[in-house]
């Protein structure tokens, strides 16, 4: 335990819970006034009375007066980081229409943090609506689809589209079928690039599911596929922990994993492997070029 400590002036601690306190503090305020206006008392008692409401409404004038300083800071700044604009314009790159409301993230209004959009604007080839917000750690523009159309060569559904700077789409569900890295997926699927743009993120709708040619298997609806940018699966996640027939293999994908030339995963039901029956969940690796089935190894989920 830390010894140090923070010792507040009498004054300010008081002043802070009078503040605090102003359920208390201001009633007795009002009565100690109407004391030394109208009760008939000496002049000492009259003078304590009014010098005691005067003491205690210091810390609200102070308090007052501090706010009224913060909402001055706090219009200025954000008068130096926010404009209207009245007429069409290119802000920082983006070619925005007159009534659009603009939120900086710095005083010199160099990087758009946040535009209200007026009306349906093309943004990087993107027809967005409502608000376009500007990720700064992804760096990435989230904002909201006017309507079924192409993005980024991909058909996305009316509604959240995340993109960067040069258009490129990092999320969107899919408006149509599409084939996209050797996979043809269905309607309802989102696509998500991960920050190391080497990985996508397919999950599929809940009312269809996806034939895997690698697999020669088919992934259940609401399964979401991790795969390279070249079209290598590496693994498939269900919550519901759906079932996945690989090589005659029942298995569960709630965890199934792809790592070289075999699939990796728990058994989905009961199984003979090594012409000994295993029990479900039993994790079992398959040899994709034969189809043969061993035991996986203590901890087969951890393995790379």
């Amino acid at each position: 335990m830390s010894d140090i400590g923070i010792d507040f002036p009498f004054w300010l601690t008081a002043g802070f819970f009078v503040v605090v306190g102003w359920y208390v503090s201001v009633p007795a305020i009002v009565v100690l006034g109407l004391v030394g206006c109208f009760v008939d008392m000496a002049r000492g008692w009259r003078v304590a009375a009014f010098g005691t409401a005067a003491l205690l409404s210091a810390p609200f004038v102070v308090y007052a007066v501090l706010t009224i300083n913060d909402n001055a800071k706090y219009k200025r700044l954000r008068a130096e980081m926010h404009r209207t604009l009245d007429h069409d314009e290119t802000v920082t790159g983006l070619a925005l229409p007159a009534g659009s409301d603009i939120d900086f993230t710095d005083k010199s209004q160099t990087q758009i943090g946040l535009v209200r959009l007026p009306v349906v604007t093309d943004i990087r080839g993107a027809q967005v609506t409502g608000t376009l917000e500007w990720q700064y750690f992804s760096h990435l523009w989230w904002s909201t689809l006017a309507g079924d159309q192409i993005v980024g060569g991909f058909p996305c559904v009316a509604g959240f589209i995340t993109f960067d700077n040069d258009g490129a789409v990092y999320e969107c569900e899919l408006a149509a079928a599409h084939t996209f890295l050797g996979f043809t997926l269905p309607p309802g699927t989102k696509v998500t690039r991960d920050a190391d743009q080497a990985h996508w993120n397919l999950h599929l709708p809940d009312n269809a599911g996806l034939v895997i040619p690698a697999l020669a298997a088919t992934a259940p609806p609401g399964t979401t596929l991790r795969v390279t940018h070249n079209g290598r699966l590496e693994s498939a996640a269900s919550g519901n922990g759906a079932t996945m027939v690989v090589r005659g293999v029942p298995l569960n994908c709630m965890n199934l994993y792809v790592r070289g030339d075999r699939v990796v995963a728990a058994l989905k039901e009961p199984f003979a492997v090594a012409g000994e029956m295993r029990p479900a969940d039993t994790g079992v690796s398959i040899d994709l070029t034969t189809g043969d089935v061993a035991l996986a190894g203590k901890n087969w989920w951890l393995s790379e």
